[in-house]
């Protein structure tokens, strides 16, 4: 068994890229190794701020042999009164093997002559050589550079390349980079500590590394990172405001991970915990530390109560540098903050009030004029909002006044210089002015939901307010024709669609999301006369996005597929109304509470049965009433009867306002019994009779039952 050694050493790798080339890099050499049948046993890949690592253990010296299936001529032309002709006698040829092992099958276009062909398994080292410089030039990351005189692009200039096949200098070509690299057993130490190290066999690789100060293991550094933070942070009983996010950034900035605990002056305190949380992780990749007993208010303008001024860093410098690496960072933390306390005061000098005229100096979108004209989009979209929710506890004076000032923060000197404070400082300088609580919570909050797994705004008037801004945005982009398209979404429209749909369905608004589309693109029409659009087009393209994104939605939520498929894409629901989200949201509870029943198989088929007959007959879907579709005077056994009367309870269900889809399901399961005996072999009937009236009779009868059930799902998917 052999071990394989690659290390590209570059200069310092950006961040993002040193994270997402370890999955890439061992993806692409698993498909490299698997189509050129290489075994071996493990794959290794790593990445540190100055190299891409990879070791493959557990290799074969030499590739297994493939034999491979080759079709040949057709089976008339390569064999004649069964003697082969020169086709089969050449075909055979080319693959090595005698005419005699040739075989005919027969597939869709025919006979053919088909052949083994075996290729011998190549040398693992003839084949690696091979492989890794593919690897290399296929791997793919942002704003990609060249150097040098040579065309080859990477994310940041390759300074030298190890390769080793045990002990032994694997070369291989990279002809684009110039001037040449020379591959060699020679790698680098820490960047602080000026040292090379020879690599005399792969095996060791890691541990001469760990021994220089380098650790290769991304997770391993991670996993140092992570435990340094917790057990300092719990020593100095604080709570760190570590996310995901930033400590895999932090892990991909060091290769030799060390803690160090820094402090700030505490007149700073006087900033928003935001200001100050967005410095330190955003710019400086510090992590703050929160007070155990924290009480944080989005609406504070001061962190007093809620953020320590001590903070963490993690340092990749030496260790007996760490008191000038720690007043180095403070330093430029005081002048980071100082910057954020003067935006601060000066926006405090301006009301909000005259900030908001400000906006419409500030272009939106090409043709669709400027953000005050947004903002009054926005007004629009939420009016209509209100008057269908028609929620008494809304106020909808502080809702417009919301709507009307949540974008003037765009002119502040502090968003101007902190983009990610947008709504949030907005929503500070309003309650600090003496707006309401409820105006300055929903200013705060209406970009909520920003990105996957993030927070909803904590109130009905945010809510709406986000819903408004996020819809008035969709809307626009479809207008002016910049659309998704496979993976390009610029504007993050899916991100802004799936916030919506979740709103909505956290907060059970009962909205029609396309009625509100139809409802905004009629507006925008009438506004935008001197922008000219398809209404129709854009109309139909954002239902179907709308669509995607709610069965999208529903995945995420880990619904299984029958269901969804049941409740939004059959074809027999399409006449119900998928975009409103509460009434999809009920109905799916419906179908779990059905589930959870101890005859729910029996109830399943049974409704799957007469929707599966039913479909024999031309009664349309959302057809509900028995008013000249049934003739109960064709009515020949009880077992019609009783399904008939059931079918009379579910009308006068329906008519009910208050009715709600378990009292369908009730209904239903209580007739359970009445809905089988139409098929019993004593007491049932013959659905399709050779008396055409009857027959129709019954299969209305049936389709009936069939469109009851379809006001909730499709039971033939269920059933299935």
């Amino acid at each position: 068994m052999s071990t394989y050694l690659l290390e590209i050493g570059t200069e310092e790798l950006p961040a993002k890229f040193a994270y997402s080339v370890v999955n890439q890099f061992k993806s692409l050499v698993e498909f490299e190794l698997k189509k050129n049948v290489v075994s071996y046993k493990e794959i290794f890949c790593s990445s540190t701020p100055r190299r891409i690592v990879l070791l493959i253990s557990g290799l074969i010296d030499s590739g297994k042999d493939k034999i491979e299936l080759r079709k040949g001529p057709k089976a008339e032309v390569a064999f004649v009164n069964n003697i082969p002709t020169k086709s089969a006698i050449g075909f055979a040829k080319s693959l090595d093997i005698k005419v005699e092992d040739l075989k005919i099958k027969k597939i869709q276009k025919g006979e053919f002559v088909f052949g083994e062909k075996l290729e011998k398994g190549k040398s693992t080292k003839h084949l690696l050589s091979l492989i890794i410089p593919k690897v290399i030039k296929s791997l793919q990351g942002p704003r990609f550079m060249r150097w040098g005189y040579g065309n080859f692009k990477f994310s940041r200039p390759i300074r030298w390349i190890i390769s080793l096949y045990n002990d032994q200098i694997l070369e291989f070509p990279l002809n684009d980079i110039q001037p040449k690299l020379i591959i060699n057993r020679i790698s680098r130490g820490h960047r602080l500590i000026n040292k090379n190290i020879s690599i005399n066999i792969a095996d060791k690789y890691l541990e001469a590394l760990d021994n220089c100060g380098v650790i290769v293991n991304r997770e391993i550094r991670k996993e140092i990172i992570n435990d340094l933070i917790e057990k300092t942070s719990s020593k100095l009983k604080l709570y760190p405001d570590l996310s995901d996010t930033l400590l895999n950034e932090i892990t991909d900035l060091v290769e030799s991970p060390d803690l160090i605990v820094g402090n700030f002056d505490s007149k700073y305190l006087s900033l928003p915990a935001e200001v100050l949380c967005v410095v330190m992780k955003n710019h400086q990749r510090y992590i703050p530390l929160y007070k155990q007993d924290k009480k944080f208010n989005i609406l504070d303008l001061n962190s007093q109560d809620t953020l320590s001024t001590n903070f963490l860093l993690v340092s990749n410098g030496l260790k007996h540098s760490k008191d000038f690496i720690k007043i180095g960072n403070e330093n430029v933390l005081k002048a980071r903050f100082a910057d954020a306390k003067f935006f601060i005061e000066a926006d405090q000098k301006i009301m909000s009030k005259d900030r908001n005229k400000k906006i419409t100096s500030i272009s939106y979108l090409k043709g669709l004029g400027n953000l005050y004209e947004k903002v009054n989009r926005i007004i629009f979209i939420t009016t209509n909002i209100f008057d269908k929710l028609n929620d008494p506890f809304i106020d909808f004076n502080e809702l417009e006044e919301a709507a009307k000032y949540s974008k003037h923060d765009l002119c502040s000197e502090i968003v101007n210089e902190f983009p990610e404070l947008q709504g949030i400082m907005g929503g500070k300088y309003l309650f600090k002015e003496g707006f309401s609580e409820n105006i300055s919570m929903a200013v705060a909050e209406h970009y909520y939901p920003r990105f996957y797994k993030d927070k909803l705004p904590s109130t009905k008037y945010g809510a709406i307010i986000a819903i408004s801004d996020k819809l008035e945005t969709i809307i626009s982009i479809f207008v002016t024709g910049k659309r998704p398209s496979g993976s390009s979404d610029p504007y993050a429209l899916r991100r802004n669609l799936n916030g919506i749909i979740q709103i909505i369905w956290q907060y059970d608004f009962n909205l029609k999301l396309n009625e509100l589309i139809l409802l905004s693109t009629n507006h925008w029409k009438k506004e935008l006369t001197n922008y000219c659009f398809n209404e129709c087009e854009v109309l139909e393209d954002l239902n179907q996005f709308s669509r995607q994104r709610i069965i999208s939605y529903l995945q995420d939520l880990s619904f299984n597929k029958e269901i969804i498929s049941s409740t939004c894409e059959s074809e027999n629901i399409k006449h119900l109304n998928i975009f409103n989200i509460l009434d999809l949201k009920n109905r799916i509870k419906a179908i779990q509470e059905i589930k959870l029943k101890s005859n729910s198989s029996a109830l399943i088929s049974i409704i799957s049965r007469y929707s599966k007959l039913a479909h024999r007959g031309t009664l349309k879907n959302d057809i509900l009433s028995c008013n000249l579709n049934v003739n109960n005077e064709l009515f020949e056994k009880d077992s019609e009867v009783c399904v008939f009367k059931f079918l009379k309870l579910l009308e006068k269900l329906i008519k009910s306002k208050s009715w709600e889809y378990k009292d369908l399901i009730n209904l239903f399961e209580e007739n359970l019994e009445n809905l089988e005996r139409i098929f019993d072999n004593q007491e049932g009937v013959l659905i399709m009779s050779e008396n055409m009236d009857v027959r129709k009779n019954r299969l209305n009868l049936l389709g009936l039952v069939r469109n009851y059930s379809l006001l909730i799902a499709d039971f033939t998917i269920l059933s299935s």
